[in-house]
């Protein structure tokens, strides 16, 4: 366990500086593979000179397979209620030609751009909040140069909390 002085964690201290990461050219289906090989829901994509381009995420492969009536709809409760009653019957072929589809496109056209990015001198309490928001992974970014430093994960964040408890 890493050990911080508790009146001072920024997101460079608790970050993982040498986070698994996709080049921009890596096929869809080989990023889905890395997801599936390091048990991970996201991967930062860069490029050669190491500047983050994006978020390679779960919630992006599932929305691909996904009908798209159930992706660009804002109303969950009325899409859950569509396939429970049956009206989305897709099934196991139907995700999977979709999913063949874009097998093998370039990792680079299915990125989360928006996805928050951290500086390196943001507190802990900034990296709460967007864990707190729904993510569990977030790219650590020096605001210079586009370089990717780290990624802080919800693990980093949870050891870093506990402390020595």
């Amino acid at each position: 366990m890493k050990s911080h002085d508790p009146n001072d964690v920024t997101c460079r201290a608790i970050m993982d500086p040498a986070p698994a990461v996709l080049a921009p050219a890596v096929t869809f289906a080989a990023a889905v593979q890395r997801l599936l090989d390091e048990r991970l829901l996201a991967m930062p994509v860069v490029d050669a000179g190491g500047r983050y381009l994006g978020l390679f995420r779960k919630n992006l492969v599932i929305s691909t397979v996904l009908p798209q009536v159930a992706v660009h709809s804002d109303r969950f409760n009325q899409v859950v209620r569509m396939i429970d009653a049956g009206l989305l019957r897709d099934n196991l072929r139907d995700i999977r030609d979709r999913y063949a589809l874009i097998a093998q496109d370039p990792v680079a056209s299915h990125l989360d751009k928006d996805a928050p990015v951290l500086r390196p001198d943001q507190s802990l309490v900034t990296a709460l909040y967007h864990l707190y928001r729904g993510r569990n992974f977030l790219p650590v970014v020096d605001p210079a140069n586009s370089r990717l430093l780290g990624v802080v994960s919800t693990w980093d964040v949870l050891e870093t909390m506990r402390g020595g408890v």
